[in-house]
């Protein structure tokens, strides 16, 4: 798939963050610390729609007989079964400088200089349009909850594994999520779900956009750790070992 999201003007040594001294002195990009952390309220929407048996359980049913039997429905009253089920949501010009806002702050209290860089590339009028020819090129919404945050997932997996994934399993990984999200009562609110996919979309940007920042610095392999370490916090999901295939993602 790869989205193709600019490059930012953003050093990834300038995002070094709170880490171990020598991470420090070495300057590496970690993710997974402020300014990647999410809000409260987005941090457990994300683990309420990905939770450990989700994803895996969604291919093995499209997969056909050999199902797993143990598999465990997600709770909320999601069942698993994948879902062509939309999800608009209209985010107004307030509500993304009030989302931006919160990001760039919770970023300025770790780091005040990787905050203004971060704030300066996401307040360009680029950035949304950016971010929505990336995604449209793969027919995707960008204001769609579901289509963002399969494309937050997808560009997170191929960072870690250093590859690219095909549409159909873009497409695949959407209906995934948007199986769980059915089974939301939180995300039936139109604003709620237009926060939610805002910040998805500052983070996903943040990563795709910082890649090749990573591969100049010497950083790809430290960079694409922070990144699964990231996922694993707000998902309770190992990109590492999750398999991405034309069913979407798999745990075995």
């Amino acid at each position: 798939m790869k989205l193709r999201l600019p490059t930012l003007a953003i050093a990834v040594a300038g995002l070094a963050l709170a880490a171990p001294a020598q991470a420090q002195a070495q300057a590496q990009f970690i993710p997974g610390t402020s300014p990647i952390d999410m809000s409260a309220q987005t941090r457990a929407l994300t683990s309420s729609i990905i939770n450990r048996n989700a994803l895996g359980a969604a291919a093995r049913r499209s997969a056909g007989p050999r199902v797993s039997p143990t598999f465990r429905p997600a709770p909320g009253g999601a069942s698993g079964a994948p879902s062509d089920a939309r999800f608009p949501f209209q985010a107004s010009p307030a509500l993304r400088e009030q989302v931006m806002n919160d990001f760039i702050n919770r970023a300025r209290r770790s780091n005040p200089e990787a905050a203004k860089a971060v704030a300066a590339e996401f307040r360009r009028p680029a950035f949304q349009q950016s971010f929505a020819d990336a995604v449209r090129l793969y027919g995707f919404s960008p204001d769609d909850a579901a289509d963002v945050m399969a494309v937050y997932l997808v560009t997170g997996w191929e960072i870690v594994h250093g590859t690219d994934a095909n549409p159909a399993a873009l497409r695949a990984v959407r209906r995934q999520v948007a199986a769980q999200m059915a089974g939301n009562a939180a995300l039936r609110d139109p604003t709620t779900r237009a926060r939610f996919a805002e910040e998805l979309k500052i983070i996903t940007t943040l990563f795709g956009g910082n890649v090749e920042n990573a591969k100049r610095e010497g950083a790809a392999a430290q960079f694409a750790a922070g990144v699964a370490a990231h996922y694993r916090q707000t998902t309770n999901q190992d990109l590492q070992t999750l398999r991405l295939t034309a069913q979407g993602f798999s745990d075995g």
